[in-house]
């Protein structure tokens, strides 16, 4: 039976090993007590017998976990011995957890596995005995997998990415009191006389719009953009939600005439050829991107390719797993589409909750955009942008006063939707 003790010799750590050493490892003859870490001080020294064996600092910390029936230690020991399913048995400076399992396992994860915790005294009776009981049952490791996956690669290094890019959007834009964030849906050759909820607007007009910002000295970003650490003086994003074929044919051309850039947000299920969520109520039809399309935009550098789920559903009325795919999935597909990141989710329908904003973080989402809701300010909340309708029929005054940076904080000020 072999027991290793990783960790610092010195401080707290360092006096809850000499105890153990001293105090538990006698009773246990049979049992090989090893100490990976250091340094190995005098009073250590005097404490290596026939069943106490110090490694002094090593570099294959997970050998000598492979090599182990039981670790004891807390944090990141903790962490990796779960990873390589060890038994670990956790105590640290603060707080002695026990035998980690289903039962105790969420507390150890809020304490780093008894580091960070009211100060207690360490009943080295207690674990003594569980140590004793440790070897003599046949002890099977409980299935902690589901928290293994929490301190994957694939999980840690998202949320990492998101610390940094909300944190170099914080350097760049914290002191733009309005970024103007535009939304607009299809792009058409002539006004859709028919269309029952006008979520459209004219090529030219929308040629006018782009050329306009440009004239008065906007910086067209992405949210890509944004988590790259992009500075500019003028910021402004223009949004183009569902991925419509004519957003290809239309809007790719006057972003190339104008070298603009643009977020369109297209659906993750690949099999939706068409705007059939609005046809149930009786809008007009029309063809969504096809994947060529899509590629064709995301290759000129001047789109970036987001999330709008995966069948343009309304997230609040799924439950949790559907609404959790919608976010998942979609941004696995069109990322593998793509071959690059998606950064950001603009909800369906601009309808969202708090369960829906932690839903775009969990699946590695650094912005989730609203439509007429949420923060005034874009760097008070990343998951809950306001942006700001462009209409078919807006003129040149309004469109004066929608991209001002003052729009939203006037609307409040009066009363008004926005």
């Amino acid at each position: 039976m072999n027991i290793s003790i990783i960790g610092r010799l010195t401080g707290p750590k360092g006096d809850i090993a000499y105890q153990i050493l001293s105090k538990i490892a006698p009773a246990f003859p049979a049992v090989k007590f090893n100490i990976a870490g250091g340094p190995v001080t005098e009073r250590f020294e005097k404490l290596a017998s026939n069943n106490i064996e110090f490694y002094g600092f090593v570099d294959d910390v997970s050998g000598v976990i492979k090599r182990s029936n039981l670790i004891i230690g807390a944090g990141r020991v903790a962490i990796e011995a779960l990873q390589l399913n060890t038994p670990i048995l956790a105590i640290g400076e603060k707080q002695y957890m026990g035998i980690l399992d289903s039962t105790n396992i969420e507390l150890a994860q809020v304490s780093n596995f008894g580091d960070c915790a009211l100060d207690e005294m360490h009943d080295f009776d207690k674990i003594s005995n569980d140590i004793k009981r440790f070897i003599k049952s046949d002890y099977q490791q409980n299935d902690l997998s589901e928290v293994v996956k929490q301190y994957s690669p694939e999980v840690v290094l998202p949320k990492i990415n998101q610390v940094y890019a909300h944190a170099l959007t914080d350097v760049a834009f914290s002191k733009q009191k309005e970024v103007p964030v535009l939304i607009y849906h299809q792009v058409v050759k002539v006004s859709l006389i028919d269309s029952k909820f006008n979520v459209y607007i004219a090529k030219d007009k929308l040629d006018w719009q782009i050329g306009n910002l440009k004239k008065r000295g906007f910086d067209f970003v992405t949210f890509k953009d944004l988590a790259s650490g992009a500075k500019v003086k003028k910021p402004i994003i223009l949004t183009f939600d569902d991925g419509y074929e004519n957003n290809y044919l239309n809007l790719l051309p006057l972003l190339k005439k104008h070298q603009a850039k643009a977020v369109i947000y297209c659906l993750g299920d690949r099999t939706i050829e068409s705007n059939i969520w609005d046809q149930k109520l009786g809008e007009l039809k029309a063809k969504l991107m096809t994947d060529a399309q899509i590629k064709a935009c995301h290759n000129s550098g001047l789109v970036e390719i987001a999330s709008h789920g995966l069948k343009h559903q309304h997230l609040p009325d799924l439950d949790d797993k559907k609404a959790r795919e919608e976010f998942e999935l979609s941004k696995l597909n069109l990322e593998k589409l793509i071959n690059d990141k998606v950064v950001s989710f603009a909800y369906p329908y601009g309808d969202y909750r708090e369960r829906e904003e932690a839903l775009a973080y969990e699946a590695g989402y650094d912005f989730g955009i609203g439509t007429v809701n949420g923060t005034l300010k874009l760097t008070d909340n990343y998951y809950a942008i306001r942006r700001i309708q462009i209409f078919p029929n807006e003129n040149k005054l309004s469109f004066w006063k929608k991209t001002s940076g003052f729009y939203l904080r006037l609307c409040k000020l009066k009363g008004k939707d926005f």
